[in-house]
């Protein structure tokens, strides 16, 4: 038998996460009533260490995932994880095909397959490691709209995302691929990705990939630009293209010029720039069966 831990965050999903929690009990039994909280734990490596589980059963959002990433990337323990999909965003869930409790318990009951991700490592102390997405520009400053004006819910993200439309300016990036090639720009964002997907099955990086070695990056021209990339599964955006996106993929990028940064959903300031670099293959999580995750993931479906 393999040990199980069970970590929720209960202030994942706008603090709805334990209340969440109790009524999946209802419905799951096989979930603990009292699940060991994060919050409560000083220190999430150690914590680790001593109860050297087999399995770690996250609940919470990107930010917890990322949280419990940064303690087993420096444990000696290497658990495999898998998310409960409690928070706002859970756009790592999407891809590992366990978007829903129902497919998430399935998963950890059963543990069908297992997937080993690339990490991108950062020089930002307070976030060193991003698991799935890291921007600067545009993106950012939505993210940092959204959790200092303290928007609630999924509806959040369009008032944080009209309030940064108006409100932030194209500003020069400057971007050093791999150490050799210097490129400046006047532009909107640069995303970079790990994951195709961002928060409820949003597609902005359809090329990503979670284990191919290297960052997926896309610049964005303009905030129109932005805008006109966002679209969801299932949704034909009658205006989506790909004029004014450059698309490139990279194993280390330095980024000057802009001071708004997000990493997996927690905004940062930064005036002194920031570099982002791959480390492949280090963090495992159960997932679903093939045919739930590896689609080909398209701009918008007919």
């Amino acid at each position: 038998m393999k040990k199980v831990i069970y970590l929720l965050n209960p202030k994942s999903s706008d603090g709805r996460a334990l209340e969440s929690w109790q009524k999946a009990r209802e419905k799951f039994h096989g979930l603990p009533e009292h699940p060991h909280l994060i919050t409560e734990i000083a220190n999430v490596q150690d914590f680790i260490e001593k109860e050297r589980p087999d399995i770690i059963a996250i609940g919470g959002g990107d930010g917890t995932i990322n949280k419990v990433c940064q303690a087993v990337l420096s444990s000696k323990t290497k658990p495999c994880l898998s998310i409960l999909p409690l928070g706002t965003g859970n756009a790592l869930s999407f891809c590992l095909g366990v978007e829903t409790l129902e497919k998430a318990i399935f998963v950890l009951e059963k543990q069908p397959k297992s997937i080993t991700i690339d990490i991108m490592h950062t020089n930002i102390p307070e976030f060193p490691l991003g698991v799935f997405n890291i921007s600067v520009g545009f993106d950012a400053r939505i993210v940092f709209n959204r959790v200092n004006y303290r928007y609630i819910g999924l509806k959040s993200y369009i008032f944080s995302g009209i309030r940064s439309f108006f409100g932030h300016p194209e500003r020069e990036i400057t971007f050093t691929i791999d150490k050799k090639v210097t490129l400046k720009a006047t532009a909107s964002s640069l995303v970079v990705a790990n994951s195709p997907v961002l928060g409820q099955n949003l597609l902005i990086s359809p090329r990503a990939r979670l284990n191919d070695g290297l960052l997926d990056c896309t610049l964005f021209s303009t905030k129109y630009a932005y805008m006109q990339n966002l679209r969801l599964r299932g949704f034909k955006h009658p205006f989506y293209t790909e004029l004014g996106k450059v698309h490139f993929k990279a194993s280390h990028l330095s980024i000057q010029g802009e001071p708004y940064v997000q990493i997996d959903g927690d905004p940062v300031v930064r005036q002194e720039g920031i570099e982002v670099s791959v480390l492949p293959s280090k963090i495992t999580f159960l997932r679903n069966f093939d045919d739930h995750i590896e689609q080909n993931y398209k701009s918008f479906v007919v």
